[in-house]
């Protein structure tokens, strides 16, 4: 008995619980945590920090409630806990939301400040929460575009392509604007391959800040799998070069590396 209870002791000091604290990706301030039973969110203008609790309905359907002061959360879950299919933003007494969540129907009346159903697809692209480990690699990731402000590059500027993957046009008017921020590198233009390119900045692709201070900043390709790109920017002598790299599967089954090449000249 006492070799079983020193089991127990050493596999709970070994395997401690895995934390259910989800991070919203938008702004890693605000959070889920099902462990202490809290969430901190924002969406639009609508703000709340207060207790949660689950309600799984009449119907079968599972909500997670926000109880603020006046105004409360209910929010109706996917099948994974950080994932959520609909949102409802009220105001009026708590008891009645979780009336409403636990039979779907309300006689009482409750003020909708804000619903997915005023705002249809909206919810779903602002509310992107990850985990613990998740996290991490996006502190690490926004950690680089920090070093991209101190660096002087985070602003918008319109530039001029004047060359990509071979073609010259410099005598046309290929314009576009390019955008840095903290998070990512915004390239929008009128020139059909490169109508709008989106990359987000990650720590294991930068791992010399000096390149940075140089003008040059590496990161993941968004929506695609395997691709990523190096953009290196000089301000003073007032042009750039974008590059990327992705991997393809052909129609025999084999990996294809593709790699483009564009220069810009930054106008303004």
């Amino acid at each position: 008995m006492k070799k079983l209870l020193l089991s127990i002791l050493f596999m709970s000091i070994f395997n401690p619980v895995i934390s259910q604290k989800y991070y919203d990706s938008n702004d890693l301030k605000y959070f889920i945590d099902f462990s202490n039973r809290r969430a901190n969110l924002r969406f639009q203008d609508y703000k709340i920090d207060g207790p949660i609790e689950d309600i799984i309905s009449f119907y079968g359907n599972r909500y997670t409630v926000v109880r603020g002061d006046s105004i409360h959360w209910l929010l109706q879950q996917s099948d994974k806990r950080n994932k959520y299919l609909s949102y409802l933003i009220m105001k009026g007494d708590y008891g009645e939301v979780q009336k409403l969540a636990k039979w779907e129907y309300s006689n009482k009346k409750l003020e909708v400040l804000a619903s997915d159903r005023l705002y249809s697809g909206y919810f779903k692209d602002y509310f992107n929460f990850v985990d613990e480990a998740e996290y991490l690699k996006i502190s690490s990731d926004r950690m680089i575009g920090d070093y991209v402000d101190d660096a002087g590059l985070i602003g918008e500027y319109k530039i001029k392509i004047y060359r990509d993957n071979g073609v010259n046009y410099f005598d046309l008017d290929i314009l576009g604007v390019l955008k840095l921020t903290r998070k990512e590198v915004i390239i929008e233009t009128n020139l059909p391959t490169l109508t709008r390119f989106v990359g987000i900045y990650d720590a294991n692709l930068n791992t010399n800040i000096e390149f940075i201070n140089k003008g040059i900043v590496a990161g993941r390709i968004s929506f695609k799998d395997r691709a990523i790109f190096s953009l290196n920017i000089d301000i003073e002598k007032k042009m750039g070069t974008l590059t990327s790299l992705e991997v393809e599967v052909n129609e025999e089954g084999i990996e294809v590396n593709t790699r483009k090449t564009t220069t810009f000249l930054i106008q303004e």
